[in-house]
């Protein structure tokens, strides 16, 4: 276990996984340039607790090899503290960006940095201010073996399930690419869960009835981190009004969710789950550009259908909400799997959902199950298994979606999971008129079915 590590990084996600890395008997040392915040956050680190008010001041007190740990903005405040750090540290030393960055900026900092031999780590960490207090999930992404002592510490103070929820990547952007699809896949099943919400909202039912349906989901084991919280933000009433009824429907969002979207879309890859669940962010705040008529969401009762009809539904929701969050998955996976072709980086599924088992945004039973389908190769993604996990949902969400637009009400991303499988299910599609018109009008080509050749046609000749 590292004796000390310096800190760069004093906010919310710094502070609290400096006082998990401090309790595991590990000294911060930490540079913030207010001497003010500086002994206001030593009162609650107590002694294991250093600060200084200048880089200079910070490399000089720490012990070689130097490892220091960046909690802080991504893009120009980490590169610019990475600049100055690079001109101050000696050969062997460690930096860890523990940051949001994106995966192509770690791999140009850990270039640059090798060239002065100086060892960089990008760490993704996952899990909110809680998980960064009592156990994140961490994505660590190297080019080189890393020094034990610091594999101990990141290791202790990781989420742990039934192992601890670390995983070690070969690249210097592995571990924030493997992050960045994490949030992408989060994207997606926030929105599931919101578009459940929405639906039965509008069917008549209940907060409290709709936060019921959520914790039934446990029963079941289909339950997770996100559909956890979402029961108790729904039973949250400040008075005698719901929280939740008081929030303007506008979300924002930090930019992970666009770029896995830019990524999946230069790797080639179909992530249509993903791309809805983002698009539904920005069309939240573009405001209303049609009114429906607000007769069309008009309910004459307070509450919801009862008894078996009551039944029908919430099992409807259920099993379309499996549905969209597997399809996700699998996408997100698919992203992991193609980046891995081009950049080969030493992983396998099994770790990945052993390394979100706890800890991270998208903790859930579901990956338990994934688990089980204990295939590595890339067979995983096309596993009977796998597949039968979406088989006997489709008729559920077939009928979901189809009730919901009869009712004029939008499910992006449950629409675009029901597309994704019905293409990538069917032996056919429509794609051989597209051949045909970009051959008309560009002569671009098409091949028959007869051949593999591309040939074009002379659309305009008589035959």
């Amino acid at each position: 276990m590292l004796s000390e590590i310096g800190l760069i990084g004093l906010g919310v996600m710094g502070k609290n996984i400096g006082l998990n890395i401090s309790e595991k008997g590990t000294n911060i040392k930490a540079y913030n340039a207010s001497t003010e915040k500086l002994d206001s956050i030593k009162k609650e680190f107590g002694t294991n607790f250093s600060g200084y008010t200048t880089l200079k001041e910070l490399v000089e007190n720490i012990a070689r090899p130097r490892n220091i740990l960046l909690m802080i903005p991504s893009g120009e405040p980490t590169h610019n503290i990475i600049n100055q750090l690079s001109d101050l540290l000696d050969e062997g030393d460690v930096i860890i960006d523990g940051g949001n960055s994106f995966y192509q900026e770690s791999i140009n900092h850990g270039n640059s940095l090798a060239e002065k031999k100086i060892n960089f780590v990008g760490m993704g960490v996952s899990g909110g201010e809680e998980g960064a207090r009592n156990g994140p999930a961490i994505m660590v992404g190297s080019n080189k073996n890393l020094d034990e002592n610091l594999i101990d510490l990141l290791s202790s103070i990781s989420a742990k399930a039934a192992d601890a929820c670390i995983g070690f990547y070969e690249g210097f952007g592995s571990g924030h690419f493997v992050k960045m699809v994490h949030n992408g896949i989060e994207y997606a099943e926030m929105q599931l869960i919101a578009e459940s919400y929405f639906l039965l909202k509008k069917s008549g039912y209940t907060n409290l009835e709709i936060a019921d349906f959520f914790d039934s989901l446990k029963i079941l084991n289909q339950s997770s981190y996100l559909i956890e919280i979402t029961s108790e933000i729904l039973r949250k009433k400040e008075g005698e009004k719901f929280i939740i009824d008081l929030i303007k429907p506008s979300a924002n969002n930090k930019g992970t969710g666009r770029l896995t979207v830019e990524t999946a879309l230069d790797l080639g890859i179909t992530a249509p789950s993903i791309f809805a669940a983002y698009d539904a962010r920005v069309q939240s705040n573009a405001g209303d550009y049609w009114k429906l008529d607000e007769k069309l969401f008009k309910q004459d009762n307070t509450v919801g259908p009862q008894g078996s009809e009551k039944t029908e539904i919430f099992n409807l929701v259920a099993r379309s909400l499996y549905f969209g969050r597997i399809s996700s998955m699998i996408q997100g996976l698919t992203i992991i799997w193609s980046y891995n072709e081009v950049n080969k980086f030493s992983f396998n599924f099994v770790d990945i959902f052993k390394n979100w088992s706890g800890g991270c945004i998208i903790r859930s039973e579901m990956l338990d199950e994934l688990i089980k389908i204990d295939d590595t190769s890339e067979d995983f993604l096309r596993s009977e298994e796998l597949h039968s996990l979406l088989k006997v949902n489709l008729d559920a969400v077939k009928n979901l979606v189809r009730d919901a637009l009869s009712k004029d009400i939008a499910l992006p991303v449950f629409s675009s999971s029901l597309n994704w499988y019905l293409n990538l299910s069917s032996s056919d599609n429509p794609s051989n008129l597209i051949q045909a018109q970009r051959d008309f009008f560009g002569s671009h080509t098409v091949q028959l079915l007869s051949s593999d050749e591309y040939i074009h046609i002379d659309w305009r000749k008589d035959e």
